[in-house]
């Protein structure tokens, strides 16, 4: 409305603005529905033209669209060169019939984000996240000593446990950071950088020095985070390395980089992640 006004003088409703804006993304990009029909033949294209490739969608009983996951062969095949760890988020998609877009990435060695696979599910649930790990358990090489980092949603913990059993799960620290200031009032200031720390150093002697720190400033952040489990968030108590990856905040950045896209209807959606990953391994 407001670029219409700026460059044309041109004065509409919010109602009129939004018909045309669903008419010009609809011309160029297919109607929601045309995208959804076109699912399928995409699937194809790009397992055809992407030999290596795992690209799955289903359907519910009823005919609709249930979900979607790619893990392209490009991922797949970097994928043990790069540290062991696996980092998932997922975001709200907004286009008209919504759902939750997936992302599981990793580091390689020069520590840049590198894609492992994204998934489409049609609503959001516990089930969310056990349908994913199975795609991920199914498409990447097994690696004995993953380590996965996330939220601490519930459905992540549970599908973490009962899909990969045999990986560590950590939590990312600044969601645990958020929980800290918002349970503990008043420990805003000086709370930030003394977790941070305690939960970046490598021994359990300098954990505990900053832990006396916290306690300084409210005795019950201790025996929150004992209850939490000191390997869940610690690099000091982690029973398995994981590798400096304290946050989620690559799968995160994974999330922004689509941030506009979750907009599109769902093919073109996919051909923008697609292409944004191209660009990527192009560049490196």
């Amino acid at each position: 409305m407001l670029d219409m006004q700026t460059k044309y003088d041109i004065y509409m409703s919010y109602k009129k603005a939004w018909i045309a804006k669903e008419l010009a993304m609809e011309l160029a990009m297919r109607s929601e529905k045309d995208s959804y029909a076109h699912l399928p033949s995409m699937c194809h294209v790009l397992e055809r033209s992407n030999p290596g490739s795992i690209v799955s969608y289903s359907c519910k009983e009823n005919g609709e669209f249930n979900n979607f996951c790619m893990c392209l062969s490009a991922w797949r095949e970097g994928w043990i060169h790069c540290i062991p760890v696996i980092i998932v988020d997922g975001s709200f998609l907004k286009s008209y019939y919504k759902g939750t877009l997936l992302t599981a990435c990793t580091q390689d060695a020069n520590k840049q984000i590198f894609p492992l696979a994204f998934g489409i599910y049609s609503g959001e649930n516990t089930e969310i996240w056990s349908w994913f790990f199975s795609m991920l358990k199914h498409s990447l090489m097994h690696r004995d000593d993953l380590y996965i980092v996330s939220d601490r949603h519930e459905g992540i913990i549970s599908s973490v446990h009962s899909v990969f059993s045999h990986a560590q799960h950590g939590y990312c620290v600044y969601h645990i950071l958020a929980n800290l200031k918002t349970r503990f009032r008043g420990t805003q200031k000086t709370v930030s950088w003394k977790f941070l720390q305690t939960a970046r150093v490598g021994s359990v002697y300098e954990c505990e020095e900053y832990l006396q720190m916290m306690d300084s400033e409210d005795p019950r952040i201790r025996t929150y985070l004992e209850r939490m489990g000191h390997d869940k968030w610690s690099g000091a108590y982690a029973s398995r390395n994981r590798y400096s990856v304290m946050m989620s905040n690559n799968a995160e950045s994974l999330n922004a980089v689509n941030a506009t896209a979750r907009e599109y209807p769902m093919c073109k959606l996919i051909e923008f992640i697609i292409a944004r990953m191209q660009k990527w391994f192009s560049q490196r």
